[in-house]
């Protein structure tokens, strides 16, 4: 009996060790997969964050950039002395604490190079860059439109952001903005993924520490991990973030192993406890005991398979409040955490941080799935109006407030079915609106939204927007390219100061045309393709030919005559007017001198820009050059438009009369359509006025045209003026105006613009066919 009693013991004590030494084995392995997943996971998650940091602060500084770029202090310093660029581009550095901002010229010249350093008290000083004032090494990257790169700079590595500064379309320009890869990132993404950061160079096989988030850094620690023969004890990634040159840039990501699985072990722990009781339980119940446990140590084996293949979902449910439960309860918390951590990351990589709104990366995965369903919906871009403004006087906070609330306004209108905010003043709006009359109404519903003003430490601001549309499938099929669009139309709605603009293919079209002519005119003054067409001007008191004006053309190698109405905005935006006024000036002397030896005298007429009053050499040029070739200055007229006087009277006064005092004619062009005043004209040191043809024209069948007319002649002859009227297109107004005493006159009926040569033979042509007109006058 006690030899049946002890082998039905020990048959117990034996099967609940078998039963135990199973189950053991079983969560052992299970806990194995667990920490390996664990640590790959963990590992996993730090190389996104690293990727995503980087990618944030590459998105903030590009459009930082790209704001800065428009500064008007920046452009305005642009062509100043270095110091006083680097002034400006230091306050812009300071706004977000760039280790590295520069400024490169369109010849590649870097103007202005700053680097910020801290010194052995940890204040940051900040220094000239060693390629300050030198060239910059890949300035074809530049033209062609790259942004971002990495830059190496003193042994240091860089991302950096440019942005093109430009003047009207020309681009006179870069501004760069970067951060350093150094300890101070380490350690901050060390904070953020509980892992060692090291930032190395490998250089042919030469390993450098760029920066840790620990004090001393084992290089030979990073050789092993970079060729994967680290020790069990270390979990580590080497990840390569950029290559410059010869060197190859990576990031070491590592721990101690039991920093990660202590978790796990502890698990590990009260699993050795719970068997020992079990153990001591088991001559009493050993049988009830064994089916207690093996239940819940399935349930956990099989929720331990789950965790493995990444099913976070289930839980597990035991209602037992002993040690298993407790188990049971602590791996539901430990999966709960390894969810919440993946939720957390899955968001800020699909969401702004500052609005909590889609970012651009939710905003692309949404437009692919809206593309795979082939139905129509409309993409807004969006552009916070002033906000610059509003950051310059009140601060950054109150620019992020006002982006806060307009993103919160617009996420509240259930006509759009995603809102996201792309950075600084931009968001993105997708719609079903598809019809010019649901966009109408949805704009409506935005402006309304945006009406009340949002108010901030006691100021009112209004929330202005203007926004770009763009239809899908219409205006692009490829979904990822529709933003493209609306940012043309965007574009386009700055420019005209619409509240919106839909995209218009047109619109491609006219910018591609309108680069073009900026790039070729440069070349068409130094390559000869411009020449000069001249208009002459009827005396009508003496009955012939006595001035013309000069007129420039633009032979196109490809494009043909480009009319000069194109051209000439062009050059004053792109700052090439100036030499387009030298290259005119020049060529007319020219003409005037060959004419004159021909025993043609006519006072010529050349047109000035308001930039040329602007420009400090201008009035130089024109004095030496009628002294060098012996010319009266009475014989030539510059005619300035109402708005170049507009822009800064008082110094277009000054030097308009210091022309006048060297005896240069000056005359106010297309008088009538700017925005002077008679206060202003009674100032204006000049002897002529030269009524706009849009009032002669129609002098035949438009009495208030002869009324402005009749009265600007009056006007002008009593302040001692000659008056000339250009615009003349039949025999009616010629002789019309010769009645009333105009002085000159010029206009198609007369002649239209001819070359040199053409014009030399019209003139011996024509003359008795003007006087015709005259007779009944004499």
């Amino acid at each position: 009996m006690k030899s049946l009693q002890n082998k039905i013991f020990l048959f117990f004590v034996l099967l609940l060790i078998l039963v135990q030494g199973v189950a053991f084995w079983t969560m052992y392995s299970s806990n194995k997969a667990d920490e390996q997943l664990t640590i790959t996971n963990r590992l996993n998650n730090a190389e996104t964050l690293f990727q995503t940091e980087f990618d944030s602060r590459s998105f903030y500084l590009n459009g930082f950039a790209e704001t800065v770029a428009f500064d008007y202090g920046l452009i305005n310093n642009f062509d100043e002395d270095a110091r006083s660029l680097a002034v400006a581009l230091n306050n812009h550095r300071n706004r977000i604490a760039a280790n590295l901002a520069m400024i490169v010229d369109q010849t590649g010249l870097i103007r202005v190079q700053l680097i910020t350093d801290k010194d052995d008290n940890g204040k940051t000083r900040i220094r000239r860059g060693s390629e300050h004032q030198k060239a910059f090494g890949d300035l074809s990257a530049l033209i062609d439109g790259e942004t971002g790169r990495f830059y190496q700079l003193d042994g240091n590595i860089y991302k950096i952001s440019f942005s093109a500064i430009k003047t009207g379309p020309a681009t006179i320009g870069w501004v760069g903005f970067g951060f350093r890869v150094d300890s101070e990132l380490a350690s901050n993404l060390s904070k953020t993924t509980d892992l060692i950061i090291d930032f190395v160079a490998n250089e042919n096989g030469q390993l450098r520490s760029l920066g840790s988030s620990q004090t001393d850094v084992d290089l030979e620690l990073s050789e092993r991990i970079i060729t994967n023969q680290q020790s069990e004890e270390v979990i580590a990634r080497a990840y390569k973030f950029a290559s410059v040159g010869s060197a190859d840039y990576l990031v070491l990501m590592h721990g101690a192993r039991d920093d990660f699985v202590a978790l796990l072990q502890n698990r590990w722990v009260q699993l050795l406890l719970l068997t020992a009781m079990t153990l001591m339980l088991s001559l009493t119940g050993a049988y009830l005991i064994a089916a207690g446990i093996t239940k819940p140590v399935k349930a956990l084996v099989e929720q331990a398979k789950k965790l493995a293949a990444g099913d976070y979902n289930q839980t597990v449910k035991i209602a037992d409040k002993s040690e298993l439960g407790q188990l049971a309860n602590e791996f539901n918390v430990m999966q709960q955490a390894i969810l919440a951590r993946e939720n957390t990351i899955s968001h800020r990589a699909y969401h702004d941080q500052l609005t909590d709104l889609p970012n651009r990366n939710m905003l692309k995965l949404t437009l692919s799935q809206l593309g795979k369903q082939h139905e129509s919906f409309c993409l807004m871009h969006l552009n916070i109006c002033r906000l610059k403004d509003v950051n310059d006087t009140l601060g950054h906070d109150a620019g992020d407030k006002v982006i806060i609330e307009v993103g919160k306004r617009l996420n509240q209108i259930k006509a759009l079915n995603l809102v996201a905010h792309l950075g600084a003043d931009e968001f993105a709006i997708i719609c079903q609106s598809t019809t010019a009359d649901n966009i109408n109404a949805t704009m409506d519903i935005i402006h309304d939204s945006l009406h009340k003003s949002f108010t901030y430490q006691g100021i009112a601001l209004q929330l202005q927007v203007r926004v770009g549309i763009a239809f899908y499938p219409e205006h692009q099929a490829d979904t990822l390219l529709l933003l493209q669009k609306a940012d043309t139309a965007l574009h386009h709605c700055r420019q005209k100061r619409h509240d919106f603009e839909i995209y218009d293919p047109s619109q491609d079209s006219n910018t591609v045309e309108r680069l073009s002519l900026i790039n070729d005119l440069k070349t068409a003054i130094s390559d000869n393709q411009l020449t000069l067409f001249y208009q002459p001007k009827m005396n009508l008191q003496l009955q012939k030919v006595t001035h013309v004006e000069a007129l420039v053309r633009w032979f196109h190698p490809t494009l043909g005559m480009v009319p000069p109405d194109k051209f000439i905005h062009l050059a004053e935006q792109t700052g090439q007017i100036n030499a387009l006024t030298r290259w005119v000036f020049h060529e007319a002397v020219r003409q005037h001198l060959a004419w004159r030896e021909q025993g043609i005298m006519l006072n010529m007429a050349i047109n000035i820009s308001a930039e040329n009053l602007k420009d400090p050499e201008f009035y130089p040029l024109v004095c030496d050059c009628f002294t060098e070739h012996n010319l009266d200055p009475s014989c030539f007229t510059l005619e300035v438009t109402e708005s170049a006087v507009v822009d800064d009277p008082e110094a277009a006064i000054a030097l308009l009369s210091r022309f006048k005092e060297h005896g240069i004619h000056l005359s106010i062009d297309d008088y009538g359509t700017g925005y002077s005043s008679l206060a202003q004209l009674k100032h204006l040191p000049v002897h002529e006025l030269k009524i706009d043809k849009s009032f002669v024209m129609k002098l035949a069948n438009d009495q208030d045209d002869q009324i402005i007319v009749k009265s600007t002649i009056e006007l002008a002859r009593n302040m001692g003026l000659t008056i000339v009227a250009e615009g003349v297109e039949d025999e009616f107004s010629l002789k019309w105006l010769a009645e009333h005493h105009c002085t000159l006159a010029q206009g198609f009926f007369i002649s239209r613009p001819v070359p040199a040569d053409e014009l030399s033979t019209w003139l011996a042509d024509s003359a008795e066919q003007l006087t015709q007109y005259y007779p009944q006058l004499a």
